[in-house]
C-alpha cells in the first residue's frame, strides 16, 4: 500500500509527495442499502516521515498494483513521534455534513437540479468543490416535497432514500449514487475463513410509512405547516400506508419501523418506497464472515458465500474491515441475507479409465461453472507423473444433489528412477549453450 498526498491550489490538487513507507494501515467502508443513512467513511494510516501535512488537503489510498482504494480529504495529521506522522482522511459526506441548507420545496424537480443544489452549489467557491455521479437508472426521477433547514448530508440522505439510491464513496473518486445490483459474484470456499457466524435480528412486524402534499395558503390553528427559506407558507397533510410482515410468527411482539416526517414521501413514491425496504426489515438474517480480500467485495456487492461446506447463502456486503499483509483480508457483514440451495460437484480425474484424482466443490443450483483443472502429481508403480488434463477448464451446469464431471488426463512428465522422460509439453526451445530447455506445461 502506499499514499498520494495533494494540496488544492485554485480548487485543483497539486500532488505533494507520494509515500510508500507506510505502517498500520486501517480502512473500513461501509454503505446502508436500505438508504437510511449515508457513512462518512476514513482510512487512517502512520507514515514514516519527518513532513509536515496540512489538513485539508487530499490523501489517495493505493495498493501495490496501482488500484486507488480511497480518496478522501485530510481531516487529521499529527507526528506522534518524530519520524512518523499519523494521517486521518475523511469522505466527502464529511464535508457536506458541515454545509446548511435552507428550507425549499420542489415541485417536480429533476434529480440532477436537486443534487446540484445539494452537492455542486452547496461547495461552490469552497476551497473543496464537489462533484458526483448519478446511475443512469435515475436519470428520470423527480422529487416533488419540502426539506427543511438540515445539512446537506440529510438533504441527500432523503433524496436517495426517496429515489431508492445508496452513496458509494470508496474504491473511487467522489461521490457515486447508485442502484442496489443483483449481480451476484461468489466468493471460492477456499477463500474463506471458518467459520462464518449467522445472525438473526428481531422481528418486524410491520413498515408503516408517511406520505405528505403541500398546498400554499393560510394555516389554521389546527393545521400542520412549514415555511421555505422565501417565507412561502405550505400546510401540510398527511396519509399513513402499511405493509404488514406476513411471515411473522403468532408470538412474536409488535415491533413497527416507522418512517415518519421524511417530507420527499407522497402519494406517488410511497408504496414503491416501503416495498423496497421490506427486502431489508422483513429479511432477519445477516451473517459475519472473513475472507481473503484484495478489493474484490466491497459493500454494496451481492455475493454467494459458503456457510460451512455444503450450505451457501446470498446477500450484500454492508461493510468490510479490512487487515493488511501479503494479502488484503477483510472482516465482512452481510444484510439481506437469503438461502441458495447448494449442489456437490465432483471432478474426476482419469487417466486411460483409471481414477488418479477428485476434487471436490459446492456451487449454487443452476451456477454455470467453470473451474481451472489442476495437474496431477501422483506415484504408481515407482514412476511419479505429472499428469496433463486435456481441457483447461471443467465447465458444467449444477444440478440439485450430487454432480460429477470427468477428465480425462495424459502423461506429460514420468520420473523413473532417477530418470526424466518428457512425455508432454508446451514447447522446446534451444538455450544459449546449445542444450534443451523445456516450457512451461500450463
Amino acid at each position: 500500500m502506499y499514499i498520494k498526498v495533494y494540496e488544492y491550489q485554485g480548487g485543483f490538487p497539486v500532488l505533494l509527495n507520494t509515500y510508500t513507507e507506510i505502517v498500520n494501515p486501517s480502512f473500513d467502508p461501509s454503505a446502508d442499502l436500505a438508504g437510511t443513512s449515508i457513512p462518512i467513511n476514513e482510512f487512517q494510516v502512520d507514515i514514516h516521515t519527518t513532513d509536515v501535512i496540512a489538513i485539508g488537503g487530499m490523501a489517495e489510498l493505493y495498493d501495490d498494483l496501482d488500484n486507488l482504494w480511497a480518496q478522501y480529504w485530510i481531516v487529521y495529521a499529527e507526528h506522534i513521534d518524530r519520524r512518523t506522522l499519523r494521517l486521518r482522511a475523511q469522505s466527502e459526506i464529511g464535508i457536506l455534513d458541515r454545509i446548511t441548507l435552507s428550507a425549499t420545496y420542489y415541485n417536480g424537480a429533476s434529480i440532477t437540479s436537486v443534487l446540484d443544489d445539494t452537492i455542486v452549489w452547496s461547495t461552490l467557491g469552497s476551497a473543496i468543490p464537489m462533484s458526483y455521479s448519478l446511475d443512469s437508472s435515475f436519470a428520470n426521477e423527480t422529487i416533488t416535497g419540502f426539506c427543511p433547514n438540515q445539512t446537506a448530508r440529510e438533504r441527500l440522505l432523503w433524496v436517495t432514500f426517496t429515489i431508492g439510491a445508496y452513496v458509494k464513496t470508496f474504491f473511487n473518486r467522489g461521490i457515486e449514487i447508485l442502484p442496489v445490483d443483483n449481480t451476484e459474484a461468489m466468493i471460492p470456499i477456499g477463500d474463506t475463513y471458518w467459520k462464518p457466524t449467522i445472525n438473526y435480528s428481531e422481528w418486524v412486524t410491520a413498515i408503516r410509512g408517511h406520505a405528505y402534499s403541500f398546498t400554499i395558503g393560510t394555516p389554521s390553528t389546527t393545521d400542520t405547516y412549514v415555511e421555505d427559506w422565501i417565507g412561502n407558507i405550505y400546510i401540510v397533510t398527511e396519509t399513513t400506508i402499511t405493509i404488514q410482515n406476513q411471515d411473522v410468527p403468532e408470538a412474536a411482539p409488535e415491533n413497527i419501523v416507522d418512517i415518519e416526517g421524511l417530507y420527499l414521501l407522497n402519494d406517488d413514491n410511497i408504496s414503491g418506497v416501503l416495498t423496497r425496504l421490506t427486502a431489508w426489515y422483513f429479511n432477519r438474517t445477516a451473517v459475519d464472515f472473513d475472507a481473503i480480500n484484495n478489493g474484490a467485495y466491497i459493500p454494496g456487492d451481492k455475493v454467494l458465500v459458503h456457510t460451512d461446506e455444503e450450505s451457501m447463502v446470498s446477500g450484500y456486503i454492508d461493510k468490510a474491515t479490512f487487515a493488511f499483509g501479503l494479502q488484503a483480508k477483510a472482516k465482512m457483514h452481510l444484510t439481506g441475507v437469503e438461502d441458495v440451495e447448494a449442489g456437490n460437484l465432483t471432478i474426476l480425474y482419469k487417466y486411460n479409465g483409471k481414477l488418479i484424482s477428485m476434487k471436490m466443490y459446492s456451487f449454487p443450483v443452476g451456477y454455470s461453472y467453470s473451474v481451472k483443472n489442476l495437474f496431477i502429481d501422483k506415484t504408481m508403480n515407482g514412476h511419479r507423473y505429472i499428469f496433463r488434463p486435456l481441457n483447461e477448464n471443467a465447465t458444467g451446469t449444477i444440478a440439485a444433489g450430487n454432480n460429477t464431471n470427468t477428465q480425462n488426463c495424459d502423461i506429460a512428465l514420468d520420473l523413473y528412477e532417477g530418470v526424466l522422460h518428457i512425455i508432454s509439453v508446451d514447447e522446446v526451445t534451444e538455450d544459449s549453450s546449445g542444450g534443451e530447455q523445456i516450457g512451461v506445461i500450463a
